[in-house]
Protein backbone atom coordinates (compact mmCIF):
# COMPACT_ATOMS: atom_id res chain seq x y z
CA UNK A 1 0.00 0.00 0.00
CA UNK A 2 1.48 3.45 -0.92
CA UNK A 3 2.42 5.67 2.03
CA UNK A 4 0.01 8.51 1.09
CA UNK A 5 -2.91 6.27 0.01
CA UNK A 6 -5.93 6.07 2.32
CA UNK A 7 -7.26 2.75 3.56
CA UNK A 8 -10.60 1.77 2.10
CA UNK A 9 -13.52 0.95 4.38
CA UNK A 10 -13.49 -2.74 3.46
CA UNK A 11 -9.85 -3.02 4.68
CA UNK A 12 -10.72 -1.26 7.93
CA UNK A 13 -13.67 -3.63 8.47
CA UNK A 14 -11.42 -6.64 7.82
CA UNK A 15 -8.88 -5.17 10.30
CA UNK A 16 -11.54 -4.89 12.99
CA UNK A 17 -12.69 -8.43 12.29
CA UNK A 18 -9.14 -9.80 12.30
CA UNK A 19 -9.30 -11.03 8.72
CA UNK A 20 -6.09 -9.27 7.53
CA UNK A 21 -2.76 -11.01 7.34
CA UNK A 22 -0.14 -9.95 9.87
CA UNK A 23 1.80 -7.77 7.39
CA UNK A 24 -1.33 -6.07 6.05
CA UNK A 25 -2.67 -5.53 9.55
CA UNK A 26 0.57 -3.93 10.74
CA UNK A 27 0.71 -1.59 7.71
CA UNK A 28 -2.93 -0.58 8.27
CA UNK A 29 -2.29 0.22 11.94
CA UNK A 30 0.72 2.42 11.07
CA UNK A 31 -1.37 4.34 8.55
CA UNK A 32 -4.28 4.83 10.95
CA UNK A 33 -1.92 6.33 13.53
CA UNK A 34 -0.83 9.10 11.11
CA UNK A 35 -4.04 9.67 9.03
CA UNK A 36 -6.86 11.52 10.82
CA UNK A 37 -9.38 10.79 8.01
CA UNK A 38 -8.89 7.04 8.12
CA UNK A 39 -8.79 7.21 11.93
CA UNK A 40 -12.26 8.84 11.86
CA UNK A 41 -13.58 6.05 9.64
CA UNK A 42 -12.14 3.54 12.10
CA UNK A 43 -14.00 5.19 15.00
CA UNK A 44 -17.27 5.21 13.04
CA UNK A 45 -16.96 1.52 12.17
CA UNK A 46 -16.14 0.71 15.80
CA UNK A 47 -19.27 2.60 16.92
CA UNK A 48 -21.57 0.76 14.48
CA UNK A 49 -20.01 -2.55 15.39
CA UNK A 50 -20.65 -1.80 19.05
CA UNK A 51 -24.30 -1.00 18.32
CA UNK A 52 -24.72 -4.23 16.36
CA UNK A 53 -23.24 -6.21 19.25
CA UNK A 54 -25.41 -4.51 21.90
CA UNK A 55 -29.09 -5.58 21.90
CA UNK A 56 -30.39 -2.45 23.62
CA UNK A 57 -28.52 -0.14 21.29
CA UNK A 58 -29.64 -2.21 18.33
CA UNK A 59 -33.30 -1.86 19.31
CA UNK A 60 -32.88 1.88 19.71
CA UNK A 61 -31.24 2.09 16.30
CA UNK A 62 -34.09 0.10 14.74
CA UNK A 63 -36.64 2.42 16.33
CA UNK A 64 -34.83 5.48 14.98
CA UNK A 65 -34.90 3.92 11.54
CA UNK A 66 -38.58 3.04 11.84
CA UNK A 67 -39.47 6.53 13.10
CA UNK A 68 -37.65 8.05 10.14
CA UNK A 69 -39.74 5.92 7.78
CA UNK A 70 -42.95 6.87 9.59
CA UNK A 71 -42.14 10.58 9.44
CA UNK A 72 -41.34 10.29 5.76
CA UNK A 73 -44.61 8.47 5.06
CA UNK A 74 -46.52 11.07 7.06
CA UNK A 75 -44.97 13.93 5.12
CA UNK A 76 -45.63 12.34 1.74
CA UNK A 77 -49.04 10.68 2.18
CA UNK A 78 -50.91 11.86 5.26
CA UNK A 79 -50.00 15.52 5.82
CA UNK A 80 -51.31 16.76 2.44
CA UNK A 81 -54.79 15.32 3.12
CA UNK A 82 -54.84 16.80 6.63
CA UNK A 83 -53.77 20.23 5.42
CA UNK A 84 -56.49 20.32 2.77
CA UNK A 85 -59.24 19.18 5.11
CA UNK A 86 -58.45 21.45 8.05
CA UNK A 87 -56.01 24.18 7.14
CA UNK A 88 -56.47 26.09 10.40
CA UNK A 89 -56.01 23.14 12.72
CA UNK A 90 -52.74 22.34 14.43
CA UNK A 91 -50.36 19.88 12.83
CA UNK A 92 -51.09 17.18 15.40
CA UNK A 93 -54.84 17.57 14.96
CA UNK A 94 -54.53 17.36 11.19
CA UNK A 95 -52.44 14.23 11.51
CA UNK A 96 -55.01 12.55 13.75
CA UNK A 97 -57.86 13.51 11.44
CA UNK A 98 -55.98 12.34 8.39
CA UNK A 99 -55.21 8.99 10.00
CA UNK A 100 -58.86 8.57 10.98
CA UNK A 101 -60.01 9.57 7.51
CA UNK A 102 -57.64 7.15 5.84
CA UNK A 103 -58.69 4.38 8.22
CA UNK A 104 -62.37 5.02 7.54
CA UNK A 105 -61.72 5.19 3.81
CA UNK A 106 -59.82 1.93 3.90
CA UNK A 107 -62.64 0.26 5.83
CA UNK A 108 -65.20 1.58 3.36
CA UNK A 109 -63.17 0.32 0.42
CA UNK A 110 -62.90 -3.08 2.06
CA UNK A 111 -66.66 -3.25 2.61
CA UNK A 112 -67.36 -2.22 -0.96
CA UNK A 113 -64.91 -4.79 -2.24
CA UNK A 114 -66.63 -7.55 -0.25
CA UNK A 115 -70.05 -6.47 -1.50
CA UNK A 116 -68.87 -6.39 -5.10
CA UNK A 117 -67.33 -9.83 -4.66
CA UNK A 118 -70.56 -11.38 -3.43
CA UNK A 119 -72.63 -9.48 -5.97
CA UNK A 120 -70.48 -10.87 -8.81
CA UNK A 121 -70.59 -14.31 -7.25
CA UNK A 122 -74.37 -14.40 -6.89
CA UNK A 123 -75.09 -12.69 -10.19
CA UNK A 124 -77.33 -9.70 -10.92
CA UNK A 125 -80.52 -9.33 -8.99
CA UNK A 126 -83.79 -7.88 -10.19
CA UNK A 127 -84.57 -4.47 -8.84
CA UNK A 128 -87.48 -4.73 -6.38
CA UNK A 129 -90.59 -2.93 -7.49
CA UNK A 130 -92.83 -1.07 -5.05
CA UNK A 131 -96.26 -2.70 -4.84
CA UNK A 132 -99.08 -0.76 -6.44
CA UNK A 133 -101.49 0.67 -3.86
CA UNK A 134 -104.79 -1.15 -3.71
CA UNK A 135 -107.94 0.75 -4.48
CA UNK A 136 -109.50 -0.25 -1.19
CA UNK A 137 -106.66 1.26 0.86
CA UNK A 138 -107.36 4.75 2.20
CA UNK A 139 -104.20 6.72 2.92
CA UNK A 140 -103.98 9.46 5.53
CA UNK A 141 -105.48 9.84 8.99
CA UNK A 142 -107.49 6.96 10.41
CA UNK A 143 -111.27 7.41 10.41
CA UNK A 144 -112.73 9.14 13.43
CA UNK A 145 -114.78 6.98 15.74
CA UNK A 146 -117.87 8.81 16.95
CA UNK A 147 -119.58 7.79 20.14
CA UNK A 148 -122.69 9.90 19.61
CA UNK A 149 -125.17 9.58 16.73
CA UNK A 150 -127.41 12.57 15.90
CA UNK A 151 -131.10 11.75 15.28
CA UNK A 152 -133.09 14.96 14.76
CA UNK A 153 -133.40 17.45 13.26
CA UNK A 154 -131.78 16.09 10.12
CA UNK A 155 -131.89 17.49 6.58
CA UNK A 156 -134.83 19.59 5.36
CA UNK A 157 -137.53 20.16 7.99
CA UNK A 158 -140.97 21.62 7.42
CA UNK A 159 -140.93 24.03 10.36
CA UNK A 160 -138.77 25.21 13.18
CA UNK A 161 -137.67 22.12 15.15
CA UNK A 162 -138.81 21.99 18.75
CA UNK A 163 -136.27 19.42 20.00
CA UNK A 164 -132.79 18.09 19.31
CA UNK A 165 -132.20 14.36 19.89
CA UNK A 166 -129.13 12.15 19.80
CA UNK A 167 -128.01 8.74 20.97
CA UNK A 168 -124.84 7.96 22.89
CA UNK A 169 -123.27 4.53 23.32
CA UNK A 170 -121.40 5.69 26.41
CA UNK A 171 -122.40 6.47 29.99
CA UNK A 172 -121.91 10.25 29.78
CA UNK A 173 -122.43 12.54 32.77
CA UNK A 174 -123.64 15.46 30.65
CA UNK A 175 -123.64 16.84 27.12
CA UNK A 176 -122.74 20.08 25.33
CA UNK A 177 -124.70 21.01 22.18
CA UNK A 178 -123.63 23.70 19.71
CA UNK A 179 -125.43 25.15 16.66
CA UNK A 180 -123.66 27.05 13.83
CA UNK A 181 -124.45 28.61 10.51
CA UNK A 182 -122.83 27.21 7.36
CA UNK A 183 -120.17 29.93 7.72
CA UNK A 184 -119.45 28.58 11.24
CA UNK A 185 -120.98 31.49 13.08
CA UNK A 186 -122.14 30.17 16.45
CA UNK A 187 -125.88 30.50 17.06
CA UNK A 188 -126.26 28.68 20.35
CA UNK A 189 -124.32 26.69 22.90
CA UNK A 190 -126.19 24.57 25.45
CA UNK A 191 -124.11 23.22 28.32
CA UNK A 192 -124.71 20.74 31.12
CA UNK A 193 -127.48 18.90 29.26
CA UNK A 194 -128.28 15.84 31.40
CA UNK A 195 -130.47 13.92 28.91
CA UNK A 196 -129.86 12.82 25.32
CA UNK A 197 -132.25 15.50 24.05
CA UNK A 198 -132.63 19.26 24.33
CA UNK A 199 -135.78 21.38 23.91
CA UNK A 200 -135.30 24.52 21.84
CA UNK A 201 -136.16 27.71 23.79
CA UNK A 202 -138.29 30.39 22.18
CA UNK A 203 -135.33 32.79 22.11
CA UNK A 204 -133.54 30.46 19.69
CA UNK A 205 -136.59 30.03 17.45
CA UNK A 206 -136.48 33.70 16.57
CA UNK A 207 -132.88 33.33 15.29
CA UNK A 208 -133.50 30.31 13.06
CA UNK A 209 -134.46 31.48 9.57
CA UNK A 210 -136.04 29.49 6.72
CA UNK A 211 -133.79 28.51 3.81
CA UNK A 212 -130.60 28.65 5.88
CA UNK A 213 -128.46 25.57 6.44
CA UNK A 214 -127.52 25.10 10.09
CA UNK A 215 -124.89 22.76 11.54
CA UNK A 216 -124.95 21.19 14.96
CA UNK A 217 -122.98 18.69 17.05
CA UNK A 218 -122.97 17.18 20.52
CA UNK A 219 -120.11 16.25 22.87
CA UNK A 220 -120.42 13.97 25.88
CA UNK A 221 -118.35 14.36 29.07
CA UNK A 222 -117.29 12.20 32.01
CA UNK A 223 -116.34 14.64 34.71
CA UNK A 224 -114.14 17.25 33.05
CA UNK A 225 -112.92 14.98 30.24
CA UNK A 226 -114.70 14.55 26.94
CA UNK A 227 -115.80 10.97 26.53
CA UNK A 228 -117.59 11.03 23.17
CA UNK A 229 -118.43 13.28 20.25
CA UNK A 230 -120.77 13.34 17.29
CA UNK A 231 -120.16 14.24 13.65
CA UNK A 232 -121.60 17.51 12.39
CA UNK A 233 -125.27 17.25 11.50
CA UNK A 234 -127.29 19.74 9.46
CA UNK A 235 -130.84 20.88 8.94
CA UNK A 236 -132.70 23.54 6.90
CA UNK A 237 -136.10 25.00 7.71
CA UNK A 238 -138.37 24.94 4.69
CA UNK A 239 -140.93 27.50 6.03
CA UNK A 240 -141.45 29.69 9.02
CA UNK A 241 -143.81 28.46 11.74
CA UNK A 242 -146.93 30.45 12.46
CA UNK A 243 -146.69 32.75 15.47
Amino acid sequence: MPENAHIDIETIERLLKGDLADGEAEAARRHLETCPLCGLELKRLKRFNAIDSDEDLARRAEWLYARTRIEKAFGERIAPFAMRSRSRASLSSRAVNAVRWLGAAAAAVAVVAVMVHFAMKEGPRERPQAPAPGRSIMRGAPPVEYGIALEEPAGPVEARPGIFKWKSNRDDDYFVLEIFTSSLDKICRATNVRESYWNIPDSLGIKLEPGVVYLWNVRGYKGLERAAASPNGWFKIERQSNP
